[in-house]
């Protein structure tokens, strides 16, 4: 990619008296097609590099090792490639600008403290790259602005309080930004424009945060923080047909944040075999889709959906329906507003906590809950609303309302100490059926309006059922053994 030949004589002659002097400062300025510059600055503090280029084809190039330098490299046309190197440098800049289209620019920082690179491109298919390891502190920056631009920054081999930030404005621009066993690391991805495609990657870390912002149309953003602890990821997207996936698998006290608003979101958030983590999604627009998996204990999961078509499918891995807490000590709040909304849950182990919101016409609800200590609250406003609710083991509650038409209510529970209420107050052709086995079962079922059923089933000892309707056509079958 870049051209670091031998420079003619008389260069040669005019950089050697800069290469060993102490604050040695070195220019260069080159005009027309395929020149090269090249500057090699060793041993030197606060060494100065200046490297300026315009026409077709051109390379230029600048080390600086042993100091705290700055190399400043502009380069205006076509085809141009900037290179800058810094080692063992503390408090060193690199600034690099392009304009033009299909220029490259690599800056690269090694064993160091509180260094900066700074990368700025115009123009079209341009192409970003910084590459910084064994930093602490230390900031690499990628500015584009025009279309088709790729920018990486990479932040690698330990090191702590470094930042990557990357920006770009236009059409079809793609950014990644890694960090591997960092330190109180950030990521910071922000996309304007069309086609947009963020990827951001924080491993074998801890105290880290990605964030990623996208503008426009068709957006799609990836974020891994696997191995992490005490991280976050936030992502937000407005626009169409956005798509996020983040995965905070194998970490501890981990957060994952997504915000959507536009048309046909999708979202995959997984946190696997991870302790104390939270993941909030929040989609706001039409036929909306959450996909979520999260096993190991004390995960907080919410979910609010306000659009059309909005769906809450807690994956394993993904499909239709399956199941997506596992292990104890699991939260999860789902709130849907609009039509067509469906939500499905599955949570797995001890102490779990559901609560489900549904506002609109056609939801549908699943959950189930095993083993003991388990709760469920429900609402469900609307037309044709169904909640299924299988709860096992001891000490459950489930409570419950409907409003609307067409509604429908399913419960089994199995065990000790299960009490279950259940209303329908007003609509039509509502049905309730619920079964309890052992223990100290309570049901109270409230119906309001006609065409109404409740079935309620007790097998075991201290039962006790209560059953209320209000219409026409009522009906209820109470069997307690």
């Amino acid at each position: 990619m870049f051209k670091l030949a031998p420079l003619s004589a008389a260069i040669v002659l005019a950089v050697a008296g800069q290469v060993m002097a102490d604050d040695s400062v070195s220019t260069q300025n080159q005009f027309g097609t395929d020149n090269i510059a090249e500057v090699k600055q060793l041993a030197a503090p606060q060494s100065t590099t200046t490297q300026t280029q315009e026409g077709e084809g051109n390379n230029h190039a600048a080390l600086q090792q042993g100091g705290n330098g700055t190399i400043l490299q502009h380069a205006t046309g076509e085809f141009n490639a900037g290179y800058a190197e810094q080692l063992f440098e503390f408090g060193s800049q690199i600034k690099q600008q392009q304009s033009g289209a299909l220029n490259n620019t690599h800056a690269s920082q090694s064993l160091g403290t509180g260094n900066t690179a700074e990368q700025s491109q115009e123009g079209t298919g341009n192409f970003s790259f910084v590459y910084q390891d064994s930093q602490n502190g230390s900031q690499g920056t990628t500015q584009q602005y025009g279309d088709n631009n790729t920018a990486y920054v990479e932040q690698l081999f330990s090191g702590g309080g470094n930042n990557a930030l990357s920006v770009q404005s236009g059409t079809n621009n793609y950014s990644a930004a890694e960090h591997i066993n960092q330190t109180n690391g950030q990521i910071g991805i922000y996309q304007e424009g069309d086609g947009n495609w963020a990827y951001a990657d924080q491993r074998e870390g801890q105290g880290s945060s990605a964030v990623v912002d996208q503008t426009g149309t068709a957006n799609s953003t990836e974020v891994w923080q696997d191995t992490q602890q005490n991280s976050q990821a936030a992502v937000a997207q407005n626009g169409m047909t956005n798509e996020t996936v983040v995965d905070q698998s194998f970490g501890e006290g981990n957060m994952a944040s997504i915000f959507q608003v536009g048309d046909l979101n999708a979202i995959y958030a997984d946190q696997f075999e991870s302790l104390q983590s939270q993941t909030t999604l929040v989609q706001s627009g039409s036929g909306n889709v959450s996909f979520t998996y999260q096993s190991g204990d004390n995960h907080v999961l919410e979910v609010t959906s306000s659009g059309t078509g909005n769906k809450v499918l807690a994956s394993n891995w993904k499909g239709e329906k399956e199941g997506g807490q596992f292990g104890s000590g699991q939260r999860a709040q789902i709130d849907q507003s609009g039509t067509g909304n469906s939500a499905n849950l599955t949570q797995n182990g001890m102490t779990q906590l559901a609560r489900l919101s549904q506002t609109g016409t056609t939801n549908t609800a699943e959950l189930k809950q095993a083993d003991s200590n388990n709760e469920l609250y429900f609402e469900q406003n609307g037309t044709d609303n169904l909640l299924v609710s299988d709860q096992r083991g001891s000490d459950n509650y489930a409570t419950g309302s409907s409003n609307g038409d067409s509604n429908s209510i399913k419960l089994d529970q199995s065990g000790s100490g299960n009490q279950s209420s259940t209303w329908q107050l007003y609509g039509d052709n509502n049905s309730a059926t619920i079964t309890q086995t052992d223990g100290v079962n309570v049901a109270f079922v409230t119906q309001g309006g006609s065409f109404n059923q409740a079935t309620v089933d007790q097998s075991g000892a201290n039962q006790n059922a209560t059953v209320q309707q209000f219409g026409s056509g009522n009906q209820a079958t109470v069997l307690q053994q």
